[in-house]
C-alpha cells in the first residue's frame, strides 16, 4: 500500500518557497526602485538648494557700498553663504532631515538678507542724497570762487584806475615853478648888495623864481621851503626842520609863505650867510612848494 501524503507536503513547501522567493525578489526590486527614486529626488533637492544659494551669493556680489562697516558685514555674510553651499554640495548620505535643516537655514538667511539689503538701500539712498548735496555745494563754491575771481580782477583794475587818478590828482595839485636863478651877494656900504662869484666875499644868496599858474589847486597860503647845500651836502644857513608831504623831514635855509590865487606870482628869497662858512665850490639850491619838490639850481663860487 502506497502512502502519497508526504509528497503533497513537499510540493507545498516548494511552492511556498517559490512564492517567498518571488515576493522577496519583488520587494527587493521595489526597494531598489524606491531607493533610486529617493536618491534622484534627494539630488534634485540638493541642486535646488545650491541654486538658491548661488542666487543669494550673486546678490551679495552685485552689492557695492563704500562704508567700511557695511562692507565688512557683507563679506562676513557672503563667506557664511558660500560655506553653506559648499557643505550642501558635499552631502553624500540621503538624509531628508539634513535637507529640512538646510532649508530652514536658507529661510533664515533670506530673512536676514532682506533686512540687511533694506539697510543698504537706505544707506545708499542717503549717500546719494549727500552726494547730490555735495555736488550742489561744490557748484555753489565754484560759482563763489568765480565771483571772487571776477571781483578780484575788478578790484585790481579799480585799484589801478584809482592809482592813476590819484597820481593825476597829485600831479594836478603840484604848483610848478619857472627856472630858478641863484646869485651870491656881497654886502657893500649902506646895506647895499651886489652880485659876486667869490666865495670869500659872499654874504648872502639871492634866489628868484615864479610860481606858475594852476587852475586846479585850491587858493590860499602855500609854504615855500628853500634849502642850500654845499658839496658835502651840508645845509647852509639852517633855519628850521620841516616835514614834506611824503613824510620826509629836511632842514630848510629859508621859509616863505605865498598868497596864491592860481595865477603866476614872483618869489624872491634873500638868505644871509657867514662868509667864514662859504668856501670855493658848487652850491645846490632846492625849492619845495606846498611840501613837494618843485625845482633846483646850482651856483658855483671861486
Amino acid at each position: 500500500m502506497m502512502i502519497t501524503i508526504p509528497r503533497l507536503k513537499n510540493n507545498g513547501i516548494v511552492a511556498f518557497l517559490m512564492v517567498l522567493i518571488i515576493t522577496i525578489g519583488y520587494l527587493s526590486y521595489q526597494n531598489a526602485s524606491d531607493y533610486a527614486e529617493l536618491k534622484n529626488v534627494f539630488e534634485l533637492e540638493k541642486k535646488e538648494l545650491e541654486s538658491e544659494l548661488n542666487i543669494v551669493i550673486k546678490d551679495y556680489e552685485d552689492v557695492s557700498f563704500d562704508k567700511n562697516e557695511v562692507s565688512l558685514k557683507l563679506r562676513e555674510e557672503l563667506h557664511k553663504i558660500i560655506k553653506l553651499r559648499d557643505t550642501i554640495q558635499n552631502l553624500k548620505a540621503i538624509d531628508y532631515g539634513l535637507i529640512r535643516f538646510y532649508r530652514k537655514r536658507i529661510a533664515n538667511l533670506a530673512t536676514q538678507n532682506k533686512i540687511l539689503f533694506t539697510q543698504i538701500d537706505s544707506l545708499n539712498l542717503l549717500n546719494n542724497e549727500l552726494e547730490t548735496k555735495n555736488d550742489s555745494v561744490k557748484e555753489a563754491l565754484i560759482e563763489k570762487e568765480n565771483l571772487n575771481t571776477k571781483l578780484k580782477h575788478k578790484n585790481y583794475f579799480l585799484g589801478q584806475e584809482k592809482k592813476v587818478l590819484k597820481e593825476k590828482i597829485a600831479v594836478a595839485e603840484i604848483i610848478e615853478i619857472s627856472s630858478v636863478k641863484v646869485e651870491a651877494m656881497k654886502k657893500r656900504r649902506k646895506d647895499k648888495y651886489t652880485s659876486t662869484s667869490r666865495s670869500s666875499r659872499t654874504d648872502a644868496f639871492k634866489v628868484e623864481f615864479n610860481l606858475l599858474e594852476n587852475k586846479i589847486i585850491s587858493e590860499g597860503i602855500k609854504p615855500i621851503y628853500i634849502q642850500i647845500l654845499d658839496e658835502n651836502k651840508k645845509v647852509i644857513a639852517p633855519a628850521k626842520e620841516v616835514r614834506l608831504k611824503n613824510k620826509e623831514k629836511i632842514m630848510s635855509s629859508d621859509i616863505l609863505m605865498a598868497e596864491y590865487h592860481n595865477k603866476q606870482i614872483p618869489v624872491i628869497s634873500f638868505i644871509y650867510v657867514n662868509r667864514e662858512n662859504i668856501h670855493k665850490g658848487s652850491y645846490l639850491v632846492k625849492i619845495f612848494v606846498n611840501g613837494v619838490f618843485a625845482g633846483k639850481s646850482i651856483v658855483k663860487l671861486r
